[in-house]
């Protein structure tokens, strides 16, 4: 359970970094040019928001990833630095 913990924070922290970096690489990269593309083109996946209306009690349920290449990078670079910290 420990370790499952572990990816878990691993997976989420990555995943902020890799936005950090996408959205600063965004200031700095013109938009429309091949790059702006490639730093934004990413994969959603997952269940979309459903909502149940019970009339007494409305329920929406959802969860959506979107990863992107900044987002890998994140997540790689922090299984590196968590590697580096457990050592």
């Amino acid at each position: 359970m420990k370790n499952a913990l572990h990816v878990v924070v691993v997976v989420v922290v990555g995943s902020l970094l890799g936005m950090l970096i996408s959205k600063v690489l965004n200031i700095y990269v013109p938009a429309g040019g091949q790059l702006a593309g490639l730093i934004n083109t990413g994969i959603n996946t997952g269940l979309n928001p459903t909502t149940v209306d019970l009339n007494l009690v409305e329920v929406t349920a959802g969860l959506v990833f979107k990863f992107n290449l900044a987002s890998i990078a994140g997540i790689f670079l922090a299984a590196v630095v968590y590697k580096q910290l457990v050592k």
